[in-house]
């Protein structure tokens, strides 16, 4: 039985339908590190979906390899290197790991140690993909990653290009279920849901890009039960209703397998 508040959802993709459109979704985690009872829960959750999981390189273990090794749906992307806020302190510039602060070449070796890091660890779960931590990435970097070999790189928020350089996709996510301000507690169903809504709105009125897949964004080891209750709510509805679709993330950056 779903949520009364997810009629808005669904009114909206019934629109989707009556114009033809495929409303397109995917979903990705962050700040994996190890084998958990949350990790096993999201495991689960997202076995029809597919799953984007974000992996800080300087702190995952074996634990957490073993544990996705036989889920084909779960794809490993770099989440930074080690999760650390380099921006200077007390000028509200935010927590940064990938600016410019200590200079690019700094940045970029770290990332390198960091996907050599999971590359030992992950295999063929793993695709060039930097989601930066905290969201944040210095525009500058993208025509140094793409050279570096990465196809793509993930935030939050609506993107205007596919490729900010050329060779390197960005898709972002749009929805992120969590109130970090008040202590990692569910933002609540109609926020969430307004969200996602107004995403799939300016898709479909053009105002974004209408390929713009929207983006879920779950943190598992900081969900409470209620946002595990709207992950699972939204995830029925995206595959139970015609004009909706989950997307597979190695699909969406043209990761080689």
């Amino acid at each position: 039985m779903f949520h009364p508040l997810f009629s808005r959802l669904q009114i909206e993709l019934d629109i989707w339908l009556q114009a033809g459109l495929s409303a397109t979704f995917w979903w990705r985690d962050d700040d994996a590190v190890c084998a958990s009872s949350a990790l096993d829960r999201l495991i689960s959750a997202s076995s029809e979906a597919g799953l984007l999981l974000a992996t800080i390189p300087k702190q995952a273990d074996s634990s957490l390899a073993d544990a996705i090794a036989s889920h084909a749906h779960i794809t490993i992307a770099q989440h930074g290197y080690a999760h650390i806020n380099h921006a200077p302190r007390g000028q509200g510039l935010g927590a940064w790991e990938l600016g410019l602060h200590r200079g690019e070449q700094a940045v970029m070796d770290d990332l390198a140690q960091g996907y050599e890091m999971l590359s030992g660890l992950f295999a063929d779960h793993l695709i060039a993909v930097v989601v930066p931590p905290w969201n944040r990435i210095d525009p500058a970097l993208y025509q140094p990653l793409q050279q570096s070999g990465y196809c793509g790189v993930s935030a939050f928020g609506s993107n205007q290009l596919l490729e900010p350089v050329s060779g390197l996709i960005q898709l972002n996510c749009h929805c992120d279920p969590i109130n970090w301000k008040t202590g990692a507690r569910f933002t609540g169903t109609e926020k969430s849901i307004a969200m996602i809504c107004e995403h799939l709105q300016s898709r479909r009125n053009e105002t974004t890009r209408l390929d713009e897949p929207t983006g879920l964004l779950t943190h598992h080891l900081d969900m409470d039960d209620e946002s595990w209750d709207f992950v699972s709510q939204l995830n029925q509805v995206i595959i139970e209703h015609p004009a909706a679709c989950w997307c597979d993330p190695k699909q969406l950056f043209n990761a080689k397998p």
